[in-house]
């Protein structure tokens, strides 16, 4: 076994999950800091609610965008850790190859759509007018980024699967750090503004990828990463967009519904807008360990089930729930006590304070579900169900958390604590539909890794 890697079906499971989900939790939590930095400078250089409002808005644009890239290479994680367990080493540097030329190629794809196509994107989203060239300035330049995030998830998806997480937190650290100083460099010192937090998040994204691929290049791995050595192999693209398409569309759609929530908070005002974007921000926050878990627990799962270990995967489903309802329960518990401390974090304004501790009233119990959810869904797929795992999020989604937000503030009146009581509605319906499918044994069988 290399140094740089780790096999996942032996030993101590809590102690090998909490060490290996550790690092995404760092990794996790600086990457939220990539988008909440800009936020916070943004806020607190500016003053003004119409900035905070374009760059959340552009966010959520690129949050779309970096969820189908994260959706699809979670299916390369997949892939490579049932590899790994089973020691098909050989198998895993094909994957390497074809994943890094088909990644590419859709990496300029993805550039040029959200470049060209943002603009109306943004409009439909019923961007306040005040907001809205400073969104679509954001997302313009930011999506000459795209390339190095494909690059980045390509080399990092590989690397967890094999069981590394601790690389890739190690280049989000760097990333995270160059992005706070250009974002106080472009915003503090040269005043700008919405442009400026753009332009620090695409060096960042360069640089910490670039770095990256120069480190796994440097070091023993039991592939290879050599651009003049990779080739193609359509049978392993098969099997990448098999498991990493339902999870790449999932998370998408996923995040269309929250432009579409987003439009609809819009529709309240800017100070509405800027209120449930500093929401949002923070929720990443609290939701981190549940979804760093989350992340983590699919590939130890993808290399039990590779190792046919499987109900040693279920008992580590069990630790990982365990581990993170906690950490959900208090922060429930400080954002029902005091929110408005939550969003002083990123702003002074008070009214944009005013407007997401309302939110936060309401959401806030989603804080005890989603770590039910999120690692339900991950388990399944680590097992291979990633078909499963897509339809039950865009049922609780798109089906039960858009049109119950709609309906309550059709009703209720428009105002971001109904827009919030939608969330945990729509958690408890996706929980009990993955214990259904828990409780079937259906997960036990795949054909995903024939």
């Amino acid at each position: 076994m290399f140094k740089n890697e780790q096999n996942l079906t032996e030993g101590s499971i809590l102690k090998n999950l909490i060490m290996f989900a550790l690092p995404f939790v760092f990794a996790n939590l600086l990457q939220a800091l990539y988008g909440a930095c800009d936020l916070i400078i943004v806020g607190h250089y500016t003053g003004e609610s119409a900035s905070i409002s374009s760059v959340a808005i552009g966010a959520q644009v690129m949050f779309m965008v970096m969820s189908f890239i994260i959706g699809l290479t979670t299916g390369t994680t997949v892939l490579t850790g049932h590899m790994y367990g089973a020691n098909r080493h050989e198998e895993i540097q094909k994957t390497v190859g074809t994943v890094f030329i088909f990644f590419m190629a859709l990496a300029v794809a993805a550039s040029l759509l959200i470049f060209f196509f943002s603009p109306g994107l943004i409009s439909i989203m019923q961007t306040p007018k005040e907001a809205y060239q400073g969104a679509v300035d954001y997302v313009a330049i930011c999506s000459f980024g795209i390339i190095f995030i494909f690059l980045f998830n390509a080399l990092a998806s590989i690397l967890r699967g094999v069981g590394n997480s601790h690389t890739p937190m190690m280049f989000i650290s760097l990333g995270c750090f160059i992005n706070i100083i250009l974002d106080l460099f472009f915003i503090g010192y040269l005043g700008l503004g919405v442009k400026g937090a753009a332009y620090a998040t695409i060096i960042a994204q360069g640089l910490c990828a670039l770095t990256m691929v120069l480190y796994v290049r440097l070091n023993k791995f039991s592939f290879e990463f050599r651009f003049r050595k990779t080739k193609f192999y359509p049978g392993k693209i098969k099997d990448i967009i098999k498991l990493g398409l339902p999870l790449s569309f999932q998370d998408s759609m996923v995040q269309m519904s929250f432009i579409i929530l987003l439009s609809l908070a819009n529709s309240m005002g800017v100070d509405a807008s800027a209120g449930y974007g500093t929401a949002n921000r923070l929720n990443g926050f609290t939701m981190l360990p549940a979804f760093s878990f989350a992340m983590a627990l699919t590939p130890i799962v993808a290399q039990n089930i590779g190792a046919k270990k499987r109900l040693r995967a279920k008992y580590t489903l069990y630790t990982a729930i365990g581990c993170t309802v906690v950490f959900g329960l208090i922060c429930l518990i400080w954002q029902q006590v005091n929110p408005q401390s939550a969003i002083r974090i990123f702003t002074s304004d008070k009214n944009v304070i005013a407007q997401g501790a309302s939110y936060l009233k309401s959401f806030s119990f989603d804080l005890i579900i989603v770590p039910f959810a999120f690692c339900l869904n991950a388990f399944f797929n680590g097992c291979g169900h990633t078909a499963f795992s897509m339809a039950n999020n865009l049922v609780a989604t798109l089906l039960v958390r858009v049109p119950l937000a709609f309906l309550i503030t059709g009703i209720f009146g428009k105002s971001l604590f109904n827009l919030g009581i939608a969330a945990p509605v729509a958690s408890v319906c996706s929980v009990i539909i993955a214990l259904i499918y828990l409780k079937s044994g259906k997960w036990r069988k795949s054909s995903a890794f024939a």
